[in-house]
């Protein structure tokens, strides 16, 4: 089939996993159905996903995704998240914030200064070095059957997006598209551009890159169905741990004050799942237009879709929850010591606190073998159900989707 294929991967952090299981059954479908995806675009953790699997080219889907479940099953805790250590050098520089110590004399007697973090990410890079075969991404880039991989991030300078995009030669270089306030920049892909754009706000340290400091960019774009269109992909496999459609959910009790928890975990809902709602709608509604033939400027992007049923949206909470407690619950907390500091900082663990909110937090956090397998499974029972899109990719060259403002613009 001609044109290009484009694969995007939504933030998800711990949740990865859950897309890697998706993938196994996504990925084979694509391959069979359109091609293979050969520009692949993510956020977070699913910038992660894509840039596994572009090391992993050359390999079938099914080997190259089963690879990637079992690299997401290798992660522990303890290599991710600094535990309680980080959130104790966290509150030391906090208390020095507040006693008004200056962080120069703070750090010359051997404390932290300023409060950059709650939580250490350093010790991410080596889990996103063994993670990714980078030799391989780039010599895939640069040789085929990989047209361009990008890495979506936030500007702490500007507050937009910036694609951070590795491509070769038959991929020009999209221009700033101030709509969207997303701006393109080449780069050769480093774990640096991963580690920022999963440095979540408040979380972890904003990553220094060559021409600024950037976190995470689901901030602004979550799910960068734009960038792979401007990239050049012309059908969208397309992977979230957040439903396509909005999900109406039960209403917080009138005398009960939501607290931190329970905003925290909307906030994420939002961030997470607004912006591939709204992109998914603007696709379907230029598609119509085109099928009825009222809107010539565009073509036809078939966009086939992976992620939890809008009537399954808490499950990967409620396995959270489930795998806590079932692998390490009373003396089994021992096995993973950080996970019980872990908990209490989401409130899954918290007397009197509504348990639903913490599992949430929880699963973006819960980097560990046996959430991993349990999550991969359910994303690839989830993605066993997605319908095959009903719109046929065409190769004709017409102007992209207008993703974002609403719809069709001139």
């Amino acid at each position: 089939m001609a044109g290009r294929t484009g694969l995007v991967v939504a933030g998800a952090g711990a949740r990865g996993a859950y897309e890697a299981g998706a993938l196994t059954e996504l990925l084979p479908r694509l391959t069979r159905t359109w091609s293979a995806p050969s520009i692949l675009v993510g956020t977070s953790a699913g910038a992660l996903n894509v840039a596994a699997l572009a090391g992993l080219s050359g390999t079938g889907p099914e080997e190259a995704t089963a690879e990637l479940v079992s690299r997401w099953e290798s992660v522990r805790t303890d290599e991710v998240i600094a535990l309680p250590s980080s959130a104790l050098q966290a509150g030391i520089a906090y208390a020095g914030d507040l006693l008004g110590v200056g962080s120069r004399l703070r750090r010359a007697v051997g404390l932290p200064g300023r409060v950059t973090r709650l939580l250490d990410a350093e010790r991410l890079r080596p889990v996103v070095e063994r993670v990714v075969d980078w030799d391989r991404l780039h010599h895939a880039i640069a040789r085929g059957p990989v047209d361009a991989v990008g890495v979506a991030a936030t500007s702490a300078g500007t507050g937009g997006t910036v694609v951070f995009v590795e491509r070769g030669p038959g991929v020009p270089l999209p221009p700033y598209d101030p709509g969207r306030d997303i701006r393109y920049v080449d780069a050769r892909l480093t774990p640096d551009h991963l580690l920022a754009s999963a440095a979540v706000p408040v979380l972890f340290s904003p990553r220094r890159l060559d021409d600024g400091w950037y976190l995470d960019g689901g901030v602004r774009l979550n799910t960068p169905l734009k960038p792979a269109l401007r990239l050049g992909a012309q059908r969208l496999g397309v992977v979230a741990t957040t439903p396509a459609v909005p999900v109406p959910d039960a209403a917080v009790p009138a005398e009960r004050t939501p607290d931190v928890y329970a905003v925290a975990a909307l906030a994420l809902r939002i961030v997470l799942g607004a912006g591939v709602t709204e992109d998914l709608r603007t696709l379907r509604a230029v598609n119509e237009l085109v099928r009825r033939g009222t809107d010539e400027r565009h073509t036809r992007i078939g966009t086939w879709f992976a992620g939890p049923p809008a009537d399954r949206a808490t499950e990967l909470a409620d396995l959270a929850d489930e795998v806590r407690r079932t692998e390490y619950s009373g003396l089994r907390a021992l096995r993973n010591p950080s996970l019980a500091v872990l908990e209490r900082l989401v409130g899954g663990a918290v007397p009197d606190v509504d348990r639903t909110h913490g599992s949430e937090l929880l699963s973006f956090l819960f980097f560990d073998p046996a959430f991993a397998s349990a999550a991969a499974a359910l994303g690839a029972a989830h993605a066993s159900a997605a319908v095959a899109p009903d719109v046929p990719a065409r190769a004709a060259r017409r102007r992209s989707l207008p993703l974002g403002g609403g719809g069709p613009t001139g």
